[in-house]
């Protein structure tokens, strides 16, 4: 389902709808001149370096456009979701940030002495420091095994770091009590990568949205909390009949609509969204990313977006951080580190975008 990949590989290509070819040819034809509406919806869908958009364009887009029988459907649907040019704003001093992390460390021991103690460390996490202030999104990319993922958990001490500080609206969550962390969870949520193993398949997918309700005790009764739910589900665009349903009857784009819900269940102020879209089609993930935007500006969301892939992380977030071997090596806004990376590591993951040049 990667375009990027595939524009990087291929010297002919077919595109499939519904079981039908719709259109084919040879790879340069197609990506520079798509004819069918589908395979120009397919294009467009995904993130792009060179284009600043305010939203994504989906498949439903083109459709519409097509219905109305418009001479240049990809360009007239590109157009209109341009983003608008505004000038930056300059992040006031006095507001404090929502999130700031100092030297934040966590080490997995690697090698042990014959008395068991380590002898060395895997420092996933070295002495990282980072804020994020509230409604903005950090976009945080490096290759695998980086320690992003690492540094996402560590944050929300789903596992515990060896050093540092993590101050969340000026209180450290590294030194909180048991019952200190139980508040902190109902601030901080995560979306996790595997919209398949993030959920208990034997539970239907409403339960799962009630129980963190309940766990924290939101809500008055039973019946207000199942109100909550539906709600939620309609946001996410799942319709509640599907209470009842269990998670194998979803698609994987479904599954990834309901861990949103499920973070937003508890009415959170920072989400962690951990490689959230790198196992959807671009269709889907162009879906699932216009959402995550709605939700932000509806609910003043904080997000820490972590993701290998650039084009999504620029679509994403007003700045970025990029780690290697556990340390930060750049940070800045999006279009500073994009556009004028400074360092070696940052140019070679740019380089290295598959179709870059779409």
């Amino acid at each position: 389902h990667d375009l990027g990949v595939i524009a990087e590989m291929a010297d002919r290509i077919i595109v499939m709808q519904q079981g039908k070819i719709v259109e084919e040819g040879r790879a340069a034809d197609l990506f520079s001149a798509a004819k069918h509406p589908y395979t120009q919806a397919l294009l467009a869908c995904r993130p792009r370096m060179d284009l600043d958009l305010q939203r994504l364009p989906t498949i439903q887009d083109f459709v519409d456009a097509e219905k109305g029988a418009d001479p240049s459907t990809s360009a007239a649907v590109m157009t209109r979701l341009q983003k608008k040019e505004i000038p930056e704003q300059l992040m006031l001093i006095e507001t404090p940030p929502l999130l700031e992390v100092q030297h934040l460390s966590t080490w997995f021991p690697n090698e042990k002495k014959w008395w068991g103690k380590p002898a060395t460390f895997v420092k996933a996490v070295d002495q990282v420091s980072f804020s994020i202030y509230a409604g903005k999104t950090l976009g945080l990319v490096g290759e695998s095994g980086s320690g992003k993922t690492t540094l996402g958990r560590s944050i929300l001490r789903l596992i515990q770091p060896n050093g540092g500080a993590c101050l969340f609206q000026g209180q450290d969550v590294l030194q909180l009590s048991e019952k200190e962390l139980l508040v902190f969870r109902k601030k901080a949520q995560i979306i996790f990568q595997d919209p398949y193993a993030s959920l208990n398949p034997r539970l239907p997918i409403g339960m799962a949205l009630l129980e963190p309700m309940r766990v924290h005790g939101l809500y008055a009764s039973e019946h207000e909390r199942k109100e909550q739910v539906d709600e939620l589900m309609l946001q996410v665009g799942l319709d509640p009949l599907f209470f009842d349903r269990l998670p194998h009857e979803f698609s994987g784009g479904q599954r990834q609509r309901i861990g949103i819900a499920r973070a937003l269940a508890v009415r959170p102020e920072l989400i962690v969204c951990d490689e959230c879209v790198s196992a959807l089609d671009v269709s889907v993930q162009a879906q699932v990313l216009n959402l995550l935007k709605d939700l932000q500006e509806f609910y003043n969301l904080t997000y820490l977006f972590i993701s290998h892939d650039l084009s999504v992380v620029k679509f994403m977030s007003d700045d970025i951080m990029v780690m290697q071997k556990g340390k930060m090596v750049e940070q800045g806004t999006a279009r500073q580190v994009l556009e004028n990376p400074q360092t070696e590591y940052t140019r070679q993951l740019i380089y290295s975008i598959p179709g870059k040049n779409l």
